[in-house]
């Protein structure tokens, strides 16, 4: 487990995933044993020699489901419900060149749909993401989704038939989907430690879903990296990873700004006089002075929250969805007995699976938009690091902390200029042999001003190398 957990702190990999949980809750269990997660971590499904699993995935933008503070329910529910249809109808019209995800396909129907924007949503709310408000947030929208969700299914199953391997499911035993926490504390002999508050009418859908389901499974909750983007809304379940950061995609790179926070600051009247610190500290409120101590709780960053925060809402949500959520974690402390007790805490809770593990010093940041003279403010020379640099007025010198002095102390003459440094040996690039430049006459070395100013980066995206190869939500 140590080992574990040092390749997860060093590689963010291998991801941490329950064979446990996600087979004692699937609803799906009639048709074998789930060994395994896609990439992402938020579809299990099982296969077999004859079954490649494959699914449908759809996810519901809430933030726009929000209007001045109130939630339109009767939008949202329309959301999921036409989701749900299209996504079944998508199944139809898929073609496949592996036979066995073909069968797969036509035999469960499996579909998943999910939610992105919540922290988006909560901001816009006025509420911190590791709150109780929070978490009741989560637990609400969630359950609301997944009941018209499965409401939806049972109805097209009425119209058109229930998916060929119903029969034996979960599904058909009057199942839903917090039925399996009971069943899984029985397994397991240790309780789930996750509120079992409902709000829907389930006993009438107990009794519908046992008559049919269109589709094997109904919810998975997927990263959205880059859905969320071009939604312009949060990510998924994940918080803000800095409120200024750009993010690297197969389209280019992008600077993201936290349109919440400048509407916050501007109501406020806070705005300009806080951008320039804002910018300098990289987006952390913290480092802003006379911030003001509500939007300090409203607005922190992934490293900013307990990891407990992140697995209470994963937690909250999971106990309504019948396949996985993928669950980034954000990690400041190395310490293998925390990590340890996280992660157990994470299996405690009911969470399915796990994905990224950031590790705050795995990331660094380049400041962005504001010239900052950095070899002022850190007593570095403009070079850095001693480093060769070429100038404009002569051959390669090295670069110091101070000015360039001669190597030996050697008098002026009256009203002449101080001999400049003897100039290293060149290598030219077509010559064989070393070349010295040929003597000339004493020059000044100018000492430009040096103004570092960095458009590429403020934050890196929340991103391994890894991760670039091979997540497709990522690119």
């Amino acid at each position: 487990m140590t080992a574990i957990l040092v390749s997860l702190q060093t590689t963010s990999h291998p991801w941490l995933t329950w064979k446990d949980s996600i087979n004692l809750r699937a609803l799906n269990d009639n048709t074998g044993t789930i060994h395994l997660s896609n990439l992402c971590t938020e579809i299990t499904l099982p296969q077999d020699r004859d079954n490649v699993s494959v699914c449908n995935l759809a996810s519901i933008n809430l933030s726009r489901h929000l209007d001045d503070g109130e939630w339109d329910w009767d939008r949202l529910a329309e959301s999921a419900r036409m989701a749900i249809r299209q996504l079944d109808n998508l199944i139809d019209i898929t073609r496949s060149s592996v036979p066995e995800s073909e069968h797969s396909n036509d035999q469960n129907r499996a579909v998943g749909l999910g939610v992105m924007g919540f922290t988006d949503v909560c901001e816009r709310l006025g509420i911190s993401y590791e709150s109780d408000e929070a978490y009741e947030l989560i637990d609400r929208l969630v359950e609301f989704v997944s009941w018209h969700a499965i409401d939806e299914s049972a109805d097209l199953a009425s119209e058109r038939g229930a998916y060929p391997n119903f029969a034996g499911s979960g599904w058909s035993r009057g199942l839903v989907p917090i039925d399996t926490l009971e069943a899984m504390e029985r397994r397991r002999g240790v309780p789930v430690d996750v509120d079992r508050t409902t709000r829907m009418d389930w006993d009438a859908l107990r009794a519908k879903v046992s008559g049919g389901m269109r589709n094997a499974t109904l919810m998975a909750i997927a990263p959205t990296a880059s859905i969320g983007l071009v939604a312009g809304t949060t990510p998924g379940l994940d918080p803000q990873f800095s409120q200024l950061f750009s993010r690297a995609t197969s389209s280019g790179k992008f600077l993201e700004i936290n349109r919440n926070l400048v509407r916050a600051l501007q109501e406020r009247g806070l705005w300009e006089q806080m951008r320039e610190d804002l910018l300098r500290s990289q987006g952390d409120l913290t480092n802003v002075p006379d911030m003001p101590e509500d939007l300090l709780a409203i607005y922190r960053t992934s490293f900013q929250l307990s990891p407990y925060a992140y697995l209470e809402v994963a937690a909250r949500a999971q106990k309504w969805i019948d396949q996985a959520i993928s669950r980034n974690m954000y990690l400041e402390s190395r310490d293998i007995g925390e990590m340890t007790r996280i992660y157990s805490a994470a299996w405690r809770k009911g969470v399915k699976t796990t994905y990224y593990l950031h590790m705050k010093p795995r990331h660094t940041a380049e400041q962005s938009t504001v010239a900052v003279n950095k070899s002022k403010s850190s007593g570095r020379s403009a070079g850095g690091f001693g480093f060769a640099r070429r100038t404009p007025a002569g051959p390669a010198v090295p670069t110091a902390p101070t000015a360039p002095v001669a190597p030996e102390p050697v008098a002026p003459e009256p009203a002449a200029p101080v001999a400049a440094p003897a100039a290293p040996v060149l290598v030219d690039p077509v010559a064989p042999e070393p070349v010295a430049p040929a003597p000339a006459a004493p020059v000044e070395t100018p000492t430009p001003a040096v103004e570092v100013v960095r458009d590429d980066d403020v934050l890196v995206c929340p991103t391994d190398p890894q991760e670039l190869l091979n997540c497709e939500a990522c690119q």
